[in-house]
């Protein structure tokens, strides 16, 4: 008969499947399973800890993009104010060159109407001295003229 299906080879079997199952199951549970489980905690140790220190990073970085928003938003306030400022210098100037460009053209002016004024003054007197000159050339041609006719006639 074939050792498989001899039933007194059965007892000696069961025996040793379980000494061999009961050998088996203490090593995997008291061996095995607390390695497994070890490398099971480390590595949620190390993710909880991954990723607390990732929360405080973020954390950092929201505070340094919070700080960099308000240092952006302060040089762009800055930097309309120091263009306000320049642009009032620049209107300051501006009307300060103005000022002193219209005393030139005031003076010039002045100047200019002072010079006219002579020439015009100059110009009356030219032509009352024409005038009279002519006066006194008519008046003789007029003086000979009658007392030629008056002679001839």
């Amino acid at each position: 008969m074939v050792p498989q299906f001899d039933t007194s080879w059965y007892v000696g079997e069961v025996f040793w499947l379980l000494l061999t199952f009961g050998l088996l199951f203490m090593g995997i549970k008291y061996f095995i399973f607390p390695m497994i489980q070890d490398v099971f905690v480390e590595r949620k140790q190390l993710v909880e800890n991954d990723l607390s220190i990732a929360s405080v990073v973020n954390e950092r970085a929201e505070t340094l993009m919070k700080e960099y928003k308000s240092h952006i938003l302060s040089a762009e306030e800055a930097k309309a104010e120091i263009i306000n400022e320049t642009y009032q210098d620049i209107q300051k100037f501006s009307a300060h060159v103005d000022a002193e460009h219209d005393e030139v053209f005031r003076q010039q002016i002045d100047e200019t109407e002072k010079q006219m004024q002579q020439i015009r003054l100059e110009f009356i007197k030219k032509s009352d001295d024409l005038a009279v000159q002519l006066a006194e050339k008519l008046a003789c041609k007029l003086e000979v003229g009658t007392s030629t006719k008056m002679k001839g006639e």
